[in-house]
């Protein structure tokens, strides 16, 4: 049985409660790769779920891995549909296909930067996150 209705395309408390829900935590990298699959829905027209594909490159350890539970929470996109692949590589970028279109989402090196070196005390966790969650997306990924 497939949904009905399409993924929602923008960041709410709601889809933040699941993301965290599916990985445990509320951490920055996974809210990246929410902000990631989201701008991908808006610029390809997916529904998502069944109608885009997902090739992430990245660090393949935590905390950098932790964008691909945010790309697939938030495109529906999963390792068991096979609609997401993983290829490890420096830097974080994504490819979104939909059909014949594709979109590529590339997060910014120096924000990627900043996070990294950020020894982010536990109790300083929420206001990066509210940081991410609330920044312009140029501020963030460059998309081709």
């Amino acid at each position: 049985m497939r949904p009905e209705n399409p993924k929602q395309d923008y960041l709410s408390e709601e889809l933040l409660e699941r993301a965290v829900e599916f990985h445990g935590h509320g951490g920055p990298f996974m809210v990246v790769g929410l902000r990631m699959g989201l701008a991908a829905l808006r610029e390809l027209e997916a529904r998502g779920w069944f109608d885009i594909s997902c090739r992430v490159e990245l660090a393949w350890r935590p905390p950098d891995s932790c964008i691909i539970d945010g790309i697939q929470c938030s495109t529906g996109c999963t390792m068991g549909k096979h609609n997401i692949e993983v290829t490890e590589k420096g830097g974080v970028a994504a490819e979104f296909t939909k059909g014949s279109r594709s979109t590529r989402i590339v997060f910014k090196d120096d924000v990627l930067e900043k996070m990294r070196r950020a020894a982010v005390a536990e109790e300083d966790m929420p206001a990066l996150v509210r940081e991410l969650m609330t920044a312009d997306p140029k501020d963030l990924f460059e998309v081709h």
